[in-house]
C-alpha cells in the first residue's frame, strides 16, 4: 500500500462518514414527532374532549317540577272545593227564582180575578215575575262560567301533567347520556392511557439513540488527521521508507482510536435503536389490540367507540325534541293560568249582574206588601207575598255568600296563579339555557363522531412517514457498522504495511 491509495481510502471512509451522520442529524429531529397528528391523537384528544364537554356545559340535575308545584295544585284544589260551595249557592238562588217565578204567577191570577182592584198588584207582580226570571238567567249565566272555569283548572292540571312527563322523560334521557358516556370514557380511556404510554415511551428512547451524534466530531476529527498526514506524506516526492512507514504510524495510531470510539458508537446506536424497534413493535400490538376492541365494527360487546357514540347521539336528539314538546307545553300553562284569572274576574262580572235585580226585588217586594195592605180584595196573596219575601231573603244571603267566595277566589287564586307564572317563566329560562347546553353537546359528540369514523379507516400510533424514517436509520445503522469494519479492515492493511 502506498501513501496515495491509503489517502483514497481514508478520503472515502470519512466521506462516507459525514454523508451518514449528516442524513442522521436529519432524521432525528424529524423522528421527534410530539408535535405532529396522528389519528390516534386526533382519537385520544376527541375521547378526552367528550368527557370535558359533557361535565363543562352541564349546569347540573334538572330540578323536580312535580316537588315544586305540588303545593300550588294542593292549594288550587282547596279553590275547588270552595267553587262546589259555589255551585250550591248557585243551584239555590236558581231554586229560589223558580220559586218566585212561581209564586208570582200564582198571584197574577188571584190579582186577575179580582178585576180592577187588582190590576195594581198584577203589574207589581208582573215585574217581580220578569225580575224572577232575569234571576234565573243570571244565576244559570254564572253556573255557566263557573263550569267553565272548572275546565280551565282541569286543563291546568293536564299540561302539568304534561310538563311533569316532558321533565322526567328528559332528565330520564340526559341520566341515561351521561351514564353511556361515563360508561365509555370508563372502558376505553384506560386502554388509551396505556397506548398513549407505550407510544410516548419512544421519545427517550429516540433521544438515547440521537446521542451518538454527540461523538460525530470527534471522530470526524480523527478522520481528518489521518487524512491530513497521509495527505501530507503523499505530497512529498522523496520521502524515505522510514518517514513513510513513520507516518503510516501516527495514521495507524488514530485509526485504532477512532475505531474504538467507532466501535463503542455502534454498540451504543445498537442497544439504543433495538429499544426504539420494540417500543414500536408492542406499540403496534397494543394499536391492533386497541383498534379490535374499539374500532372494529364486529367487537364483542359495547365497546365500539363509533355505535356507542352513535347511540348517545341519538338519545341526545330525543332529548333535545323533548325540550322542544316541554316548551310548547309550558306556553300552554302560562296562559292557562291568565285565563282562569281572567274567567274569575268575567264570573264576578256575571254575579255583579245580579246584585242590580236584587235590589228591585226587594223594591217590588215592599210594594207588594205595601198594596195588599190597602187592598181588602187581594188579601188572599198575603201568604204569597211572605213566601216571596223569605225566598228574596234567601236568595240575597246566597248572593252574600257566593260574593265572598269569588272575592276570596279571585284574590287568592290571582296571587298565586301569577306567582306560579312569575316562576314557571323563570324555570323556563333555566329549561332554555338547558337545551341550549344539550345542543352544544351534542354538536361536539357529532364533530366528534367523524373523527372517529376517520380512525376507522386509518388507525396510526405514528406519522404516516414515521416506519420510513425508521428504516432509513436502521439502514444507517447499518452502513455505520459496516463502515466500522472498513476502517477495521484499513487499519490491518496499514498494519501490514508498516510490518513489511
Amino acid at each position: 500500500m502506498n501513501a496515495a491509495s491509503a489517502l483514497s481510502q481514508i478520503k472515502s471512509i470519512n466521506s462516507k462518514f459525514d454523508s451518514i451522520f449528516n442524513q442522521l442529524e436529519s432524521l432525528f429531529p424529524q423522528l421527534e414527532y410530539h408535535n405532529q397528528q396522528t389519528s390516534f391523537k386526533e382519537l385520544k384528544d376527541t375521547i378526552s374532549s367528550i368527557g370535558i364537554s359533557a361535565s363543562s356545559k352541564s349546569s347540573g340535575n334538572i330540578t323536580d317540577f312535580s316537588s315544586k308545584y305540588t303545593p300550588i295544585f294542593d292549594k288550587l284544589n282547596e279553590k275547588i272545593k270552595d267553587l262546589k260551595e259555589l255551585d250550591k249557592m248557585i243551584a239555590e238562588v236558581k231554586e229560589d227564582s223558580e220559586q218566585m217565578e212561581l209564586i208570582a204567577l200564582n198571584a197574577m191570577v188571584i190579582s186577575v180575578k179580582s178585576g180592577e182592584k187588582g190590576q195594581a198588584f198584577s203589574k207589581i207582580t208582573e215585574n217581580l215575575q220578569r225580575l224572577s226570571k232575569d234571576m234565573f238567567v243570571y244565576s244559570d249565566k254564572l253556573s255557566g262560567e263557573e263550569a267553565h272555569l272548572l275546565e280551565q283548572i282541569n286543563s291546568l292540571k293536564s299540561i302539568f301533567s304534561g310538563i311533569i312527563d316532558s321533565q322526567r322523560s328528559i332528565s330520564s334521557k340526559d341520566s341515561e347520556c351521561n351514564s353511556d358516556i361515563t360508561q365509555m370514557l370508563s372502558s376505553v380511556t384506560p386502554s388509551v392511557s396505556e397506548l398513549s404510554s407505550k407510544v410516548d415511551s419512544i421519545f427517550p428512547a429516540i433521544d438515547r439513540t440521537k446521542s451518538v451524534l454527540t461523538n460525530k466530531n470527534q471522530i470526524s476529527g480523527g478522520l481528518s488527521s489521518v487524512t491530513k498526514i497521509l495527505d501530507d506524506l503523499n505530497s512529498t516526492n522523496s520521502a524515505s521508507h522510514e518517514e513513510i512507514t513513520a507516518a503510516f504510524k501516527r495514521a495507524l495510531d488514530l485509526i485504532s482510536q477512532i475505531s474504538t470510539s467507532l466501535t463503542q458508537l455502534c454498540s451504543n446506536f445498537a442497544g439504543n435503536w433495538q429499544e426504539v424497534i420494540e417500543i414500536m413493535e408492542n406499540a403496534d400490538t397494543m394499536r391492533m389490540d386497541f383498534e379490535s376492541r374499539f374500532l372494529n365494527n364486529h367487537a364483542f360487546g359495547n365497546n365500539n367507540i363509533a355505535r356507542l357514540v352513535s347511540n348517545i347521539l341519538e338519545k341526545y336528539k330525543t332529548m333535545i325534541n323533548e325540550f322542544g314538546n316541554y316548551q310548547m307545553v309550558q306556553k300552554d300553562l302560562a296562559g292557562t293560568c291568565q285565563n282562569i284569572t281572567s274567567r274569575a274576574k268575567i264570573i264576578y262580572t256575571v254575579f255583579e249582574n245580579l246584585r242590580p235585580v236584587m235590589s228591585r226585588l226587594h223594591h217590588v217586594r215592599i210594594l207588594q206588601q205595601i198594596e195588599v195592605s190597602k187592598n181588602d180584595a187581594i188579601k188572599s196573596v198575603q201568604d204569597s207575598v211572605t213566601d216571596m219575601d223569605n225566598l228574596i231573603n234567601s236568595a240575597n244571603a246566597s248572593l252574600d255568600g257566593i260574593q265572598e267566595i269569588l272575592e276570596s277566589f279571585i284574590q287568592e287564586t290571582g296571587t298565586m296563579l301569577s306567582n306560579f307564572v312569575v316562576s314557571i317563566t323563570k324555570d323556563n329560562e333555566n329549561m332554555v339555557m338547558l337545551r341550549n347546553e344539550k345542543e352544544l353537546i351534542y354538536g361536539d359528540l357529532t364533530n366528534s363522531q367523524g373523527i372517529i369514523s376517520s380512525a376507522f379507516n386509518s388507525f396510526a400510533v405514528f406519522p404516516d412517514d414515521f416506519q420510513k424514517k425508521c428504516v432509513l436509520v436502521q439502514q444507517n445503522l447499518q452502513d455505520v457498522m459496516r463502515l466500522n469494519a472498513e476502517l477495521s479492515s484499513f487499519a490491518n492493511e496499514l498494519s501490514n504495511e508498516i510490518v513489511r
